[in-house]
């Protein structure tokens, strides 16, 4: 059997993930090879025996980039494909999402699943350390390995998600894609330490961040993927959550949200258009939509471009560099480095 697996990893995960399965899969005699995933990678041409498509979860979702990847892979007529996704505890529909745009492009999935490693997610909390970071690697290389005894099974199993897991995590897992990712590099800042090696920039996967002013300072774009993989893996943990930052944001966000709602119920009371029914509704929320989306960018290039010129002003800059995750250790898999092979980093 010849496979190919391809996967992104943000800080690890799904590197060494990938490693485990690799490893099984070629002790068995079997052909493997690793395609390293980035928003630039261009898709193969040829169709293996086995595609195998690998990511870890965020918010209950594949990252954007990889589920574009996937609808790019060339068409088969009923080739096998597996599906495989590391998580700091449940993916939800995310799984079953790349599942459908690999049988959209004629693939047979004849295997899928999740394997939980460490949550690294540093908005939310610090990763684990020591005996608990042993052990939930552990925990995870043994569902890789799982994982791999599956894709050898004679009758492969698929990863299931209940159907009211999969209600509510969908339209997550839309409004993280569409908007909420674009808000995740908003919220960082580089502290005194910052040397501006340009790592975190060489290291995005989506080319959001970008070295700007005297001294340099890493800026991120709104085409952010919400990785993490800049706060995790800079050298001098320079990168922060700055506090006041996702505040301001998340408090005009909210606000826009809810008098974007409020004009809207106005809007249609009011009967603006001349269209009645189905077709002045429709017309009235393209129209709402098409306003929304313009204020949305001119927070996240006006806005948050003014919030930058602030921070770096000495009397503000103390301000806006407060923040909780000083006080985190960081989260890289042992031996992970990006861009190289998942075989090469498992462990």
């Amino acid at each position: 059997m010849k496979a190919v697996i391809h996967y992104f990893s943000g800080t690890g995960n799904t590197a060494r993930a990938v490693g485990v399965v690799a490893a099984r899969w070629q002790a068995a005699g079997h052909d493997v090879a690793t395609q390293v995933l980035s928003a630039a990678t261009q898709p193969p041409r040829e169709i293996p025996d086995l595609t195998v498509v690998a990511f870890p979860i965020w918010a209950w979702a594949a990252p954007h980039f990889v589920l574009d990847y996937a609808r790019s892979l060339p068409k088969a007529a009923g080739a096998r494909a597996a599906v495989l996704a590391t998580c700091g505890g449940f993916g939800a529909q995310g799984v079953g999402e790349v599942e459908r745009v690999l049988r959209r492009r004629g693939y047979r999935v004849v295997a899928s699943g999740e394997a939980v490693y460490p949550d690294n997610w540093l908005l939310a909390g610090a990763p684990p350390q020591d005996d608990d970071l042993a052990a939930a690697l552990a925990r995870g290389d043994e569902a890789a390995r799982a994982f791999a005894e599956n894709g050898l099974s004679a009758s492969p199993t698929r990863f299931h998600c209940a159907f009211v897991h999969r209600l509510w995590s969908r339209p997550i897992a839309w409004l993280f894609r569409r908007i909420g990712r674009r808000f995740m590099g908003k919220f960082f800042i580089a502290d005194d330490r910052c040397t501006a090696c340009g790592q975190c920039a060489a290291a995005c996967p989506v080319r959001a961040i970008h070295l700007e002013g005297a001294p340099a300072r890493p800026r991120w774009g709104a085409n952010c993927a919400g990785c993490y993989r800049c706060i995790q893996l800079c050298p001098a943990q320079a990168i922060q959550i700055s506090i006041p930052l996702m505040a301001i944001h998340l408090g005009l966000n909210l606000a826009l949200t809810a008098g974007w709602l409020v004009w809207f119920v106005r809007l249609l009371g009011r009967r603006v258009l001349p269209l009645p029914g189905p077709w002045g509704i429709g017309l009235a929320l393209l129209w709402a939509v098409a306003l929304y989306a313009v204020l949305l960018l001119l927070q996240l290039a006006l806005v948050d471009g003014a919030l930058q010129g602030l921070a770096r002003r000495p009397a503000l800059r103390g301000f806006f560099l407060r923040s909780y995750t000083k006080n985190f250790g960081r989260y890289r898999a042992p031996r992970f480095r990006p861009g190289e092979s998942g075989a090469s980093q498992g462990a």
